[in-house]
C-alpha cells in the first residue's frame, strides 16, 4: 500500500476518490502515492458502490428490542462494575439503601451515629403561572432525633401564661420583653406568640429575622401547647427553589430525619412522616408535590429510593360522602 498523503488538499481528493490510503476495495492500490498521481493527471479508480452494515437487522427483531433511556447504553448494567454516565440512576427500595449506606459508612470509618439525610425534589407548579412559594415548617417525628429548643412565649392572659408554662415553654411575657431581646438578654431558639400581639412586636423584626413569628410557620395562633411541642420537640424543614433558568419550577427540601444506628423501621417512619408534612403545602388536586427523592449519610454516596409508597393519596368519593 502506498504511503499516506501529507499536503491537505490531496488529501481531501484521496479520501474521496482514492483507494490505496484509507478505503479498502476490491482494486488493486496503486504503487505510487496519491499526490504524485494527482500531479500527474491520473485517475485512480474509486468506489461505486456503499459499504454493507456490519450487522444486518430485520424489522420484526427492530420492533423486539427493549427501548433505552436516550444517551444510555441499556436500563440495568450487567455487571456489577460499570461507568455510571452510561445508565440511568434508578431508584431502589428502602431497605437496599439503608443496607447499601451501612455498608458504605463501614468502609469509610464513619461513626455508626452519624445523621442520615433526605433530599426531596419537588414540583412548585400551580395553575397557569402560579406557583407554590418557598416554606418553612416543623414536623413531629415519630422517633425525635434532637434534644429540646428553648421555646419564647409572648402571651399576656392568664389562661395562656399557664397553658405555655405546662408545656415546657423556657420563657413566658408580655410585651415587657421587648427591650430585654434588643438587649440580647434573652437565649431562645424559636419564638410564638398570640395574634393579637403580632402589631405590637414588628419592633423585632430586623432583630429576630427568621425567628420572628410568623402565621405560615405556625408560630401564631390560640393553640399555643401545639406550638410549644412543635417546635421544641419537632424537625424544622425549608422548602427552597432553583435559581437557574432550567430548574424553573422546581423546588427541594434536604432534612435530617434520623441516625444510621437507628433500626430500619424507625427511619422509615420518620421518612414517611416528612414527606406527608411537605406534600401538605400542594393540593392532591395538581398532581404529586415530591418528584424525586434521595439518601445520603455524612461520606456515603446518594441513593435514589421509591417515593410512590409514602405520597398522600387522593380521597375517594366514597369516603367524601
Amino acid at each position: 500500500m502506498a504511503a499516506p498523503c501529507r499536503n491537505a488538499r490531496a488529501l481531501v481528493t484521496c479520501v474521496l476518490r482514492c483507494s490505496s490510503c484509507h478505503v479498502r476495495t476490491r482494486w488493486e492500490a496503486p504503487r505510487q502515492p496519491c499526490a504524485v498521481l494527482l500531479q500527474q493527471g491520473v485517475k485512480s479508480p474509486y468506489r461505486t458502490y456503499s459499504t454493507p452494515s456490519i450487522l444486518q437487522v430485520t424489522d420484526a427483531e427492530e420492533e423486539q428490542r427493549p427501548l433505552k433511556p436516550p444517551n444510555m447504553v441499556a436500563w440495568y448494567p450487567t455487571d456489577d462494575v460499570y461507568h455510571i454516565r452510561y445508565y440511568p440512576w434508578n431508584p431502589i427500595s428502602l431497605e437496599e439503601c439503608f443496607q447499601q449506606m451501612r455498608r458504605a459508612a463501614e468502609l469509610e470509618f464513619r461513626k455508626p451515629d452519624i445523621w442520615v439525610q433526605i433530599s426531596l425534589q419537588l414540583d412548585m407548579k400551580l395553575e397557569k403561572k402560579k406557583k407554590v412559594e418557598p416554606f418553612v415548617g416543623s414536623v413531629h417525628l415519630p422517633h425525635t432525633i434532637t434534644e429540646p429548643k428553648k421555646i419564647l412565649v409572648f402571651a399576656t392572659e392568664s389562661d395562656d401564661v399557664e397553658d405555655a408554662k405546662k408545656c415546657g415553654a423556657h420563657i413566658v411575657g408580655g410585651l415587657e420583653l421587648i427591650q430585654e431581646i434588643l438587649q440580647d438578654k434573652l437565649d431562645f431558639d424559636y419564638c410564638v406568640s398570640v395574634p393579637n400581639l403580632i402589631p405590637d412586636l414588628q419592633v423585632l423584626k430586623k432583630k429576630l429575622q427568621k425567628k420572628f413569628p410568623k402565621k405560615k410557620r405556625n408560630t401564631v395562633g390560640h393553640d399555643i401547647p401545639f406550638m410549644v411541642d412543635l417546635w421544641s420537640r419537632g424537625q424544622k424543614y425549608s422548602a427552597l427553589t432553583y435559581n437557574h433558568p432550567k430548574q424553573e419550577g422546581k423546588g427541594h427540601v434536604n432534612v435530617i430525619i434520623g441516625r444510621l444506628d437507628m433500626t430500619d423501621e424507625q427511619l422509615t417512619k420518620n421518612i414517611d412522616c416528612m414527606i406527608k408534612a411537605v406534600c401538605t403545602y400542594k393540593p392532591l388536586s395538581f398532581g404529586p408535590f415530591v418528584t424525586r427523592a434521595m439518601m445520603h449519610a455524612k461520606g456515603t454516596p446518594s441513593y435514589k429510593f421509591h417515593v410512590e409508597p409514602f405520597l398522600p393519596e387522593e380521597p375517594k368519593d366514597d369516603e367524601l360522602k
